[in-house]
């Protein structure tokens, strides 16, 4: 299947998923993964704002708050870039940015700094395999992320944070993809080795 074949077909799959199940499962996901020792290694947490077809990131957001995390979220800033900005638990600090989706407002002073250490990326995409493949909605945002967070700070980790229908037996790949280090659904975590 061709990465356009399977975004199809996985974009199909979440349109048929009830809205609810979109937050059960990303409560018992969050659970899951702030119970992991990747979790527990990382001060530093970048966490995306899900929208409404991908697995709700709420409960993981309120669990780094109260655990005192630095928690950054991602901002769209061009066509081709995002960078990650401080997220306060206060929703009114969140604005409406590209393509409807929730983002920080993005003061200069609160982007997140490749040098300041090892941080934990919670990825989203559409579908991933056993081997930490990552199809993510066909944009590149991420992957240029992660191409230049492990340059600078090679010690960070990407944790894929998805519904467990999100997981198949094979996701294409080319050059420009990169792969996560774990994977977290409401029933299990897997760890790429």
């Amino acid at each position: 299947m061709t990465k356009k074949e399977l975004r199809k077909e996985m974009k199909g799959r979440l349109n048929a998923v009830p809205k609810e199940q979109f937050t059960s499962e990303g409560v018992a996901a969050a659970k899951r993964l702030a119970g992991s020792a990747l979790w527990k290694r990382h001060n530093t947490v970048l966490i995306y704002l899900s929208m409404p077809d991908e697995l709700d990131t709420s409960a993981l957001l309120d669990i780094a708050f109260r655990e005192g995390k630095n928690v950054y979220a991602p901002k769209v800033e061009s066509d081709t870039g995002m960078r990650f900005f401080r997220v306060t638990p206060d929703p009114a600090s969140w604005v409406r940015g590209a393509f409807d989706i929730r983002e920080p407002a993005g003061k200069e002073g609160d982007a997140f700094r490749f040098a300041a250490g090892p941080a934990l990326v919670v990825s989203p995409g559409l579908a991933f395999d056993r081997r930490g493949n990552r199809m993510g909605r066909g944009k590149g945002f991420y992957d240029r992320f992660y191409e230049k967070l492990l340059q600078e700070s090679p010690d960070s980790k990407i944790c894929a944070l998805c519904m467990s229908g999100a997981i198949v037996d094979d996701v294409p790949t080319d050059e420009y993809d990169r792969r996560v280090d774990a994977i977290c659904t409401k029933d299990e975590f897997i760890t790429i080795e």
